[in-house]
């Protein structure tokens, strides 16, 4: 086993910390156009359970398979990102410490680099991955009781009622 010098364990540290702070910024753009997507395909599916007829019990039942099916796996995708990110952060921690980022007077005279603050890596309720969490189970529950309380709309009259009513016209002019 080769020993590094000082100057290459601080550049490999410094290569290691760019690359977690690039990883971080990666799985936080994919879990949100991950949920955005999804988000636009619960828009159009809410359009249509209230612009359209409404659903037979079978179409419902297959309809809250559909969506309990999505939800699930988003939820799996949205976990499994947040698990990646929380080991990221873990790593970043470890290249900032060893970087000196939380000690004072290392890079700034009275003051540390970085807050205390950061180095904690335990999640909080309200941290970027829960959110999208929250969001979806929203958008899930939404899309649910659209699908079983969806309007019932009137069905739409035939061409030859049309052309009665037509013919009849409303009585006000005559």
């Amino acid at each position: 086993m080769f020993q590094l010098k000082d100057d290459q364990i601080i550049q490999a540290t410094l290569v290691q910390l760019q690359e977690r702070y690039s990883a971080a910024h990666k799985m936080r753009e994919r879990s949100t156009k991950f949920t955005i997507g999804l988000s636009g395909m619960a828009i159009g599916l809410a359009w249509l359970l209230i612009s359209h007829q409404t659903l037979a019990f079978s179409q419902r039942i297959a309809l809250t398979l559909l969506i309990a099916t999505l939800w699930t796996g988003a939820g799996v995708f949205i976990l499994g990102l947040r698990k990646g990110f929380q080991r990221n952060r873990k790593a970043m921690v470890k290249s900032e410490q060893a970087l000196g980022m939380y000690e004072t007077g290392i890079y700034l005279k009275d003051d540390s680099l970085l807050p205390t603050a950061y180095k904690r890596i335990n999640s909080k309720w309200n941290d970027h991955f829960s959110t999208l969490c929250v969001w979806l189970c929203f958008v899930a529950i939404s899309l649910l009781i659209l699908a079983w309380t969806c309007p019932d709309h009137p069905e739409s009259k035939t061409s030859s009622e049309k052309k009665t009513e037509q013919i009849k016209g409303d009585g006000e002019n005559g």
